[in-house]
């Protein structure tokens, strides 16, 4: 199979060549343009802006064929896909599935409390503040599901991670114990960081005797006899599948406490988006299936016009953290080299991704994409729905994209030349909703598959990230674990 690769890579590289020097403007002009835009219920994908002609992309769309794409997503949503290097099925898009096949059953299980949960909405909670204890996939996900949710809410949500405590300490500081639960959402519950949140919350509480800390502490987490050591009763545990990646949990109870002001029919469109996806990129051909195009155009990016990071700016307030969410997906899945077979892959893997809130970028960072001497691709995502009263936005969206793409040239103040020329790709939202979120999302995460498949890796371990966990518990067993490579002037003061 690596030979296969090897041989892709190859045939990319001999494509390369005549791409040196062509503009996005000279092939936006060919006719070929108008064909580069894929419409669907859902949304709009525009990749017209991509430095790619017809002849390059004929070829990338038979990639797929050439790796067995349509066996292996067969397998993903068969559950039959491993996670070698941990010995672990995957699972995530079992957990959007709408009914049961009998696989599973502890996730339809598990959506049945989370409805028994949310449920008691509308006789009223009886608490108003909620603290989630939550870090990486465990928190970007229901953070981004808070946000684009929050409207007037009548609980307040916290998400807390922070090692010092100040971000944890903040919210405490807005809440009382009698009107405070507290979310304890971690897959493996052994993570450090979230530990010694939840000592300093135990604290907290003791300073009210009166109350009984496990009535109002809640657990999700895959580690079920570590809830039961932490004091979470059996009634508040929400257990997962071992074999659900962090970072693709936000289709399970993990996202639970962002739909507490929301509702349980909330949390089926959004996973009936997620479905439909499912469903639209196993059943499309290549040449028309956004997932691929999106993973085709990744590697055609880094590896054949030598793009490093790519930026991702969405252009609604509501969807302010989708770049974090989008960045560990992207670069916690294939941000490796080498498969657990020991092969390396002859590509450049996955690029930085980065950006943020469209809006706030243009009068920071786009300065940088405008007439810095790096290239970026990029993706922008806004909302074209004249109801939404994001139309100003939108159409900002598409003022940038001209700017980023086609530049423009001042020969007597060459200093206010932009170049343009970065590879950009539009998605338009017809509308702002649940089931239009989860779509997207489920399309990105096939898209980090399908490029994985390319790229010849593992995108559901990440042992880059457990190396650092590993050190950071060596140096917490043995004060000296760091001396011999540390200046004393920069160790931690005893």
């Amino acid at each position: 199979m690596n030979k296969i690769r090897k041989n892709i890579h190859r045939e990319i590289s001999k494509l390369t060549k005549h791409f040196k020097n062509t503009k996005i403007r000279d092939l936006h002009d060919s006719n070929d343009s108008k064909n580069k835009v894929i419409e669907l219920d859902f949304l709009t994908f525009d990749y017209s802006k991509q430095r790619i002609d017809k002849k390059t992309l004929d070829y990338l769309v038979k990639i797929p064929d050439l790796i067995n794409l349509k066996e292996s997503l067969s397998l993903l949503f068969s559950g039959k896909v491993k996670n070698l290097s941990e010995d672990r099925e995957v699972t995530h898009t079992f957990y959007r599935n709408q009914t049961s096949d009998g696989n599973f059953p502890l996730i339809f299980a598990e959506r049945e409390r989370i409805k028994s949960f949310l449920d008691q909405k509308q006789s009223g909670y009886s608490f108003k503040n909620l603290i989630c204890l939550s870090i990486g996939g465990s928190r970007l996900g229901p953070e981004l599901l808070n946000e684009f949710l929050s409207l007037d809410n009548p609980i307040n949500i916290y998400f807390c991670s922070s090692y010092d405590l100040d971000e944890l300490d903040d919210a405490l500081h807005q809440c009382l114990q009698s009107e405070t639960i507290v979310f304890v959402s971690s897959k493996s519950f052994e993570t450090s960081e979230i530990k010694k949140n939840l000592e300093h919350v135990k604290s907290w509480f003791s300073e009210k005797p009166e109350i009984n800390f496990e009535d109002h502490l809640y657990g999700i987490s895959a580690n079920v006899p570590a809830m039961t050591n932490y004091g979470i009763k059996d009634a508040n545990q929400y257990p997962l599948l071992d074999s659900l990646g962090g970072r693709f949990s936000i289709w399970s109870s993990i996202s639970l406490p962002a739909f507490v002001n929301a509702s349980y029919e909330s949390y089926i469109e959004f996973l009936q988006g997620a479905y439909l996806a499912d469903e639209y990129t196993n059943n499309t051909p290549w040449e028309s299936n956004i997932s691929v195009l999106m993973a085709l155009l990744s590697i055609w990016n880094r590896n054949a016009l030598d793009i490093a990071n790519h930026g991702i700016f969405p252009y609604s307030f509501k969807l302010r953290s989708l770049t974090k969410y989008l960045a560990q997906l992207s670069m916690e899945s294939n941000g490796k080299s080498v498969n657990f077979d020991s092969n390396v892959s002859p590509f450049l893997t996955t690029p930085l991704v980065w950006g943020g809130y469209g809006i706030e970028n243009q009068h920071s960072t786009f300065q940088w994409l405008m007439q810095g001497k790096t290239e970026t691709s990029c993706d922008f995502i806004g909302i074209n729905n004249m109801e939404s009263g994001n139309l100003d936005s939108y159409e900002m969206l598409l003022s940038q994209v001209l700017a980023m793409t086609m530049g423009e040239e001042n020969k007597t103040a060459p200093y206010k030349t932009v170049r343009g020329n970065n590879p950009c790709s539009i998605f338009q939202l017809n509308n702002l909703d649940l089931k239009s979120l989860g779509f997207l999302l489920a399309l990105y995460e096939h898209k980090t598959y399908i490029e994985a498949l390319i790229l010849g890796i593992d995108p559901f371990d990440q042992w880059g990230v457990q190396l650092g966990k590993k050190i950071s518990l060596d140096a917490k067993k043995d004060n000296q674990f760091l001396k011999p490579f540390f200046s004393s002037s920069v160790l931690p003061k005893s």
